[in-house]
């Protein structure tokens, strides 16, 4: 079953036998940034400000949350440790991935969600479909879909407003007047307290459930690590299981 959404290639499945595993979609690259970035990476949102990654993202997440996939490991990419150029990456298990017959990463290509790697003659570490993703690709570039588009690049001007007191009083009025409002759960911070995407708004926001109280996980503190209360681990996994990713309603 798939779990989480990391990004435009990734996500986290869980396992027959209750293990959650990051896997990556075999031989394809997700949106990413071209040439100079004028802007301070420090302040870079990939979701939000590269081109086409939130598109993939909410493709993958609306046809996958929650749903049970049939994955094919194709390779293990070993980890490759940081250069002057590029940073170090992790292993990863790359694999190919299908619901209701469905290739997930050729549906991606097609969609022009994602482009196909290219690899040497000698490299057969490649998806087990790969000349499907490859004609997948040509169509996404004949129709000018997506990244091989002319058309200006969709923005998404979102605000972060799940770390500002002040903003978040002042937005509050708003919410209680609007009623029942739609939203995507972003991320699980605990068993009560979660991030909320508003795209009506388009805005981030800290929702914390109403009438329970959760018991506090482990944090930072200026002295060390404050171990968390018992049971915490538990509760911010059940919420996650419930809700991660989900659109839900308040």
């Amino acid at each position: 079953m798939v779990m989480q959404i990391v990004n435009a290639d990734a996500m986290v499945v869980k396992l027959n036998s209750g293990e959650q595993k990051t896997i990556h979609l075999s031989s394809i690259r997700p949106p990413r940034l071209e040439g100079e970035v004028n802007q301070d990476r420090r302040k870079l949102r990939p979701l939000y400000d590269i081109p086409y990654m939130f598109e993939a993202r909410e493709f993958l997440r609306k046809k996958l949350i929650g749903k049970k996939v049939n994955v094919t490991v194709d390779y293990i990419r070993p980890a490759t440790p940081s250069t002057n150029v590029t940073p170090a990456f992790p292993e990863r298990t790359c694999s190919t991935v299908t619901i209701g017959g469905i290739n997930i990463a050729e549906a991606l290509v097609s969609k022009g969600l994602a482009t196909v790697i290219r690899y040497r003659q000698d490299d057969d570490q490649r998806s087990s479909h790969y000349d499907e993703l490859l004609a997948a690709e040509a169509r996404a570039i004949k129709n000018a879909k997506g990244l091989h588009s002319k058309k200006e690049v969709p923005i998404h001007r979102v605000a972060d407003i799940s770390g500002d007191t002040q903003k978040a009083k002042q937005f509050l009025p708003f919410l209680q007047r609007a009623g029942r409002s739609e939203a995507v759960v972003e991320y699980v911070f605990s068993g009560s307290r979660l991030k909320l995407y508003m795209p009506k708004e388009t805005c981030l926001i800290t929702f914390l459930l109403a009438g329970i109280e959760c018991p506090r996980g482990s944090r930072n503190t200026p002295t060390g690590v404050q171990e968390g209360e018992p049971f915490s681990e538990e509760a911010t996994q059940f919420t996650k299981e419930l809700v991660l990713q989900r659109e839900v309603g308040e």
